[in-house]
């Protein structure tokens, strides 16, 4: 095997012919984006409701180009032609990366979702030379709030939690589409750009990506749950990569290989406060998302998906005895001569495979269920939040206490997504047969 490094191209910053929609999926010219009206009185949308600014394709233009609505406001901000959700400005000149989040109820979606993107905002910056930053501050509001419950409070001692994702709610967009009204999930969007230390200034600024994370809530992913009108689990097949997440505290098989004592309420509810579970195993989960995705994506029973699936396997402090492996370094090094770090994926698929060895002997259906479905399946274990949860001793209530909070491992199923996906916008380790 002989070892090159893959380094992102990069081009001359320019407005793309064409786009794909983070909320409908729909592809569309860039000539027919529509724009957002300022004008506190254009109020009432067509796929929309009453109270939203009203969408419109501009006629008119200010001297530096903007676009004017009707009432001679300035508008900046863009909607799909399709259901009319905005759309952030960053995919008009960078390419997008879809990034799908599925797993059971209970499964530790949020807690993983949250120390993924503030992992994320650190590394890029400090080993990368590019900034990871809010594409849409509105679309990541959540999240936002998320951070600052998990990281940011002002007590280090206080236990947290985040409040489970809800199958309808503010991550969800109510609009019409074909003339029905759909709910749509709403992505959590990211972009990808240089800094001024990046190695390339003079190409540099043009390099960026559009990241779209989809979360949903675990009941979304249940048998029956998909229907016409609220086919919020769809981004599944058209996104670029998938992450399911597995989380082995809920799996009696892996509690019963755990022969030392475990002191952490999600592996032993017997300790303190009630730990909520999921009502199906998850094997049936991970089916479920793959009868969904051949669906949609009309593939036969024999063919693989091409899109990477990552199996997250969350809460790794809690079951790590089971395994010989050690996360306490990062996949990526420094790079001779640059500031910028190189990505190593050979390093994960060495975990992976020892992880794959332990799932085939305590959990053999959810490899052979991944591996005919995918063309590449990678194992991944993480931590959220580094430690077990602590027990309040006056309400019961099991939560984090936010100083003690440290992720293992969350980023690198993003990094690993991204370089199985080709489409990596940092460099990367490859291998190739000689």
């Amino acid at each position: 095997m002989t070892t090159t490094l893959n380094i992102p191209s990069l081009t001359r910053l320019k407005i793309k012919s064409g786009l794909t929609c983070p909320h409908c999926w729909h592809d569309f010219s860039t000539d027919q984006i529509l724009f957002i009206s300022e004008s506190p009185e254009l109020l009432g949308d067509s796929k929309l409701t009453d109270v939203d600014q009203l969408r419109f394709l501009p006629l008119r233009f200010d001297a530096g180009g903007a676009a004017l609505d009707s009432h001679g406001f300035t508008c900046h901000k863009l909607a799909c032609p399709n259901c009319h959700l905005q759309i952030p400005r960053t995919m008009l000149y960078t390419s997008p990366f879809f990034l799908s989040i599925a797993g059971a109820p209970a499964s530790g979606k949020s807690y993983f979702l949250t120390s993924m993107i503030w992992r994320l905002r650190k590394i890029f910056a400090r080993d990368f030379c590019l900034s990871f930053t809010d594409a849409d501050a509105t679309m990541n509001k959540r999240i936002r709030e998320y951070e600052s419950i998990q990281f940011l409070g002002s007590d280090p001692n206080k236990i947290v939690a985040i409040e489970k994702t809800e199958a309808q709610g503010d991550i969800y967009n109510l609009t019409r589409v074909s003339g029905q009204e759909v709910f749509l999930a709403q992505p959590f969007t990211f972009a990808i750009s240089p800094m001024p230390n990046y190695p390339s200034p003079e190409t540099g600024a043009s390099i960026g990506q559009t990241v779209c994370f989809y979360d949903n809530a675990g009941e979304s992913f249940l048998p029956g749950s998909d229907h016409a009108s609220q086919p919020v689990t769809r981004h599944l097949a058209t996104s670029d990569a998938i992450l399911f997440l597995f989380d082995p505290t809920q799996d009696p098989r892996f509690q019963k290989a755990c022969t030392k004592a475990v002191e952490d309420p999600q592996m032993n509810p017997t300790l303190g406060g009630q730990v909520r579970r999921s009502e199906v195993r998850q094997e049936t989960v991970l089916t479920e998302m793959i009868t969904r995705i051949r669906a949609h994506a009309r593939l036969s029973a024999q063919a693989k998906h091409k899109a990477p699936l990552v199996i997250v396997l969350t809460k790794v402090d809690a079951w790590r005895q089971l395994a010989n492996f050690d996360l306490s370094s990062n996949p990526w090094n420094p790079t001779q001569g640059s500031p910028v770090h190189t990505y190593n994926p050979r390093r994960v698929e060495e975990f992976s495979q020892i992880l794959r060895k332990l799932l085939i002997q305590l959990i053999p259906d959810l490899v052979s269920t991944a591996e005919s479905f995918a063309r590449h399946v990678t194992y991944i274990a993480v931590s959220a939040t580094g430690g077990p949860p602590s027990v309040d001793s006056n309400t019961g209530a099991i939560g984090f206490r936010s100083g003690k909070i440290r992720p293992v491992w969350t980023e690198v199923p993003f990094f690993q997504a991204q370089a199985l996906a080709n489409k990596s916008c940092f460099p990367t380790l490859k291998t190739k047969s000689p």
